[in-house]
């Protein structure tokens, strides 16, 4: 008899059991360590947060805080994680089909260190995954319907069959993106620049921006001007603010209900919406998906677009963000991967 107690233990090779979903925008990012298989046990109770990440909007340093982010998540999953994720997919914002290769590309050369294989990651622009997440057709690729989503930018698209077939603005932050929150930051702004310099009409946002910026917008005096004029106070104050930073000030015209000049700022946002929709689907067909900070949360923007959208015939659905449906292509991708091997 053979005596195999000394026989070395071999080991098959290692399980191909996870894969990384990413919901990346342009002032946070999150990322999910999950099972291939959804009736697994999940690593991570939570996505882990991160900073933005747009290449474009976000800063010098998107790539290394992306990577940072991966990072912790993988650390979620114990040593050797890294080596059991089968696919990778994540949705960033700015990463459309403008800068869909350079995006990719970047991205895998930045998350190779980690112990993944390029080929092993997809990114897509955080459109597709937002409008995937609502799961608005029969859940295998049939969705057909109209994603409006408005946070950092805003852009609007229509799919058919889940693919994007035609889409209005999304062009950033200097050629369009109304009704984003960055285009709300700009103009409100704009409004207090003209208040204070006494060439457009008195708001109250000159004094929501002043108290934000712990300024004295009207007079200068309490606490003393920096600079002995405040309309230099607010040049120096926003010098420097990425894009993506002057979406601070979107919420002010929502603080100011009786002020025309904030009520114009959200009239001209609800304006531009309808006759994206209508653009886009002119008879009213099509279920409507709203994403993104500025319309999947309460205020008078959405509420507004609701209540809109029902009373000419779209089924409305609202999405807190893109992960599930991230997660969702990052399992298609791992399985596809897998039936290649």
């Amino acid at each position: 008899m053979t005596d195999h107690r000394d026989a070395p233990v071999t080991s098959g090779p290692t399980p191909l059991d996870l894969v990384l979903a990413g919901d990346l925008g342009a002032t946070r990012s999150r990322i999910l360590l999950a099972p291939v298989d959804p009736s697994a046990a999940h690593l991570m109770a939570e996505p882990l947060l991160g900073p933005g990440a747009n290449l474009r909007s976000s800063g010098p340093d998107a790539l290394d805080s992306l990577v940072e982010t991966v990072r912790g998540a993988l650390a979620a999953g114990g040593e050797g994680a890294a080596s059991r994720v089968g696919a990778v997919v994540l949705g960033i914002a700015g990463a459309g089909p403008a800068r869909h290769q350079e995006v990719e590309r970047a991205v895998r050369e930045a998350l190779a260190p980690l112990g993944i294989p390029p080929q092993r990651v997809l990114v897509c622009d955080d459109l597709r995954t937002a409008f995937l997440s609502a799961d608005v057709g029969s859940g295998d690729g049939g969705e057909d319907g109209i994603l409006l989503l408005a946070g950092t930018g805003a852009v609007a698209v229509r799919y058919a069959g889940g693919v994007a077939v035609e889409r209005c603005d999304g062009m950033g932050w200097l050629l369009g993106d109304i009704g984003s929150a960055v285009w709300l930051g700009t103009q409100v702004l704009r409004a207090v620049a003209s208040d204070i310099d006494r060439r457009g009409p008195r708001t109250a946002l000159t004094d929501r921006v002043g108290d934000l910026l712990d300024l004295d917008l009207r007079d200068g005096l309490v606490p003393p001007s920096p600079t002995g004029d405040p309309r230099q106070d607010l040049i120096r104050a926003i010098d420097g603010l990425s894009p993506a930073q002057l979406g601070r000030f979107a919420p002010l015209p929502a603080t100011a209900p009786g002020d025309e000049v904030a009520r114009e700022i959200l009239d001209t946002a609800s304006r531009h919406f309808a006759r994206t929709v209508r653009r886009l689907d002119p008879e009213a067909e099509l279920p409507v998906v709203l994403a993104g900070s500025v319309l999947a949360t309460p205020g008078p923007l959405h509420e507004h677009l609701v209540s809109w959208l029902e009373s000419v015939g779209h089924p409305v659905a609202v999405v807190a963000d893109g992960m599930p449906g991230a997660l969702r292509l990052a399992r298609e991708h791992a399985r596809a991967l897998a039936g290649e091997r």
